[in-house]
């Protein structure tokens, strides 16, 4: 898990740095390209199909919303404070937990309302709207929130019926040739320092999904959650280090609030998948 948590941080200083130089949907086709020729390593281990699935529309679509939110966090990485962006991303399980109650019909207990109430309470105390104008960058990292939790909504139709490999790679045979699109009315042809990059970006985000899925079968999933945490003050210390930005303690608190509603909501889950809906 702290693979996975390093490597969300160091993702963020990877736009950062090539962002003067390539377009965010440039960045995206790039990483998603990379990710996709590492994963044709491992294509032996999806099985003797590994293109055929029944949920072609639900990838597609899961798909879709996947490269609009990665658009949308790598603008607001470039607008935001590495800590701010980082912070509001941590309110994607928020967002699925909300999604859970208005779309696919779960049960809104008194206990999972008040960490929804906290959690976003924290993001208000993170971008502090009412002494902070609530500028693009907010808008596109609480955007990218919810394009991400539609993706993990997503998710729980398909990932009970095909191995998390097969999903991964259909995602990005149909990501790949969107992003490509996407990115030509605003090609710039990547300087090999900048491609390098993207290269170690596309490797590191593949090898994070793998990290994520090997550490939930391993580790506690509240561990993980305190241990995802790590990329807050890493995003914090880069952002000093490589960018001279202000530590804000307001961040701190506001995070602390939300991994606080985090680990409540799995309380809650917890305490629900005990006693049944």
């Amino acid at each position: 898990m702290a693979v996975n948590s390093a490597v969300g941080a160091f993702d963020a200083v990877i736009v950062r740095f090539v962002a003067a130089e390539v377009h965010p949907f440039g960045i995206v086709f790039f990483r998603n390209l990379f990710s996709l020729l590492f994963l044709a390593f491992f294509l032996r281990r999806i099985g003797p199909h590994p293109f055929r699935s029944p949920l072609w529309p639900v990838h597609c679509l899961r798909a879709v919303m996947k490269l609009a939110a990665l658009v949308a966090y790598f603008y607001a990485v470039t607008l935001l404070p590495l800590s701010v962006a980082i912070a509001v991303a941590f309110t994607t399980p928020l967002f699925v937990s909300l999604g859970s109650i208005l779309f696919l019909g779960e049960r809104p207990r008194p206990l999972r309302l008040l960490a929804l109430a906290a959690g976003f309470g924290g993001v208000w105390i993170v971008l502090r709207p009412d002494t902070v104008p609530v500028g693009l960058g907010a808008v596109l990292a609480l955007g990218a929130a919810v394009g991400l939790a539609g993706v993990a909504l997503l998710m729980k139709v398909s990932s009970s019926r095909e191995p998390a490999l097969r999903i991964v790679l259909l995602n990005l045979l149909v990501t790949v040739p969107v992003a490509f699109l996407l990115c030509l009315p605003v090609w710039t042809t990547p300087s090999p320092a900048s491609l390098l990059l993207l290269a170690v970006q596309g490797a590191g985000g593949l090898a994070a999904q793998f990290a994520f899925a090997r550490a939930m079968r391993l580790a506690d999933a509240s561990l993980l959650i305190l241990v995802d945490f790590i990329r807050l003050p890493l995003a914090v210390f880069l952002g000093l280090a490589l960018f001279g930005e202000p530590v804000e303690i307001s961040v701190f608190a506001g995070g602390g609030i939300i991994l606080a509603s985090l680990l409540l909501l799995l309380r809650q889950e917890r305490k629900t998948a005990r006693q049944g809906p």
